[in-house]
């Protein structure tokens, strides 16, 4: 699938699932989008989750998520983690983002635990997705339907419930991109 000319933002915080970001980072490199990794701060090097949440691999990013308009990305992808989904949430800028996109119609995508991100944004209600079985209870708290199914894509939205379903997830992901 070639994506020339598509603009995507992942956002990242420090706690940020190293798989749930770097395949999907690669693979839409791979299809020629231009990827834009956002962060809260600039300049930052964010580390990854590694084995006990904060000490895993290490990404520097170039921009601030607060510099990110709507108006300019085509899509944005969520990784998982815990730490990082928690941080991000807690951000408006970040929920501010994420509704922007939605209500424009633009793909979000957000596997394992960065649909917490969806709900703090409240993007979810009457909507299907997909999310591990932990915080089933909170999609539906926040008026979602939570499905037990790897991948689900409803409108904008594209949720995986954790890495083992990332070639699905990028598949439909994808999809949702290259026709949004």
């Amino acid at each position: 699938m070639d994506l020339s000319g598509k603009r995507i933002a992942i956002l990242i915080a420090t706690g940020y699932h190293e798989h749930e970001f770097l395949f999907p980072y690669y693979r839409l490199k791979e299809a020629n989008a231009e990827v834009i990794v956002a962060a809260p701060e600039a300049g930052a090097t964010i580390l990854g989750e590694g084995r006990h949440g904060t000490n895993g691999l290490a990404f520097k990013v170039e921009t601030a998520i607060g510099d990110l308009k709507a108006d300019e990305l085509d899509a944005i992808h969520l990784p998982g983690g815990i730490y990082g989904p928690l941080e991000l949430r807690a951000r408006e800028d970040v929920c501010a983002l994420v509704r922007e996109m939605v209500q424009q119609g633009k793909p979000v995508g957000a596997i394992c635990h960065a649909p917490w991100i969806l709900i703090s944004a409240g993007v979810v209600r009457g909507r299907k997705i997909a999310c591990p079985g932990d915080m089933a209870i909170d999609a539906e708290n926040a008026g979602a339907t939570y499905v037990e199914q790897a991948v689900v894509r409803d409108g904008p939205l594209v949720t995986g419930v954790y890495f083992g379903y990332l070639p699905e997830y990028m598949r439909e992901f994808m999809a949702a991109v290259a026709t949004g």
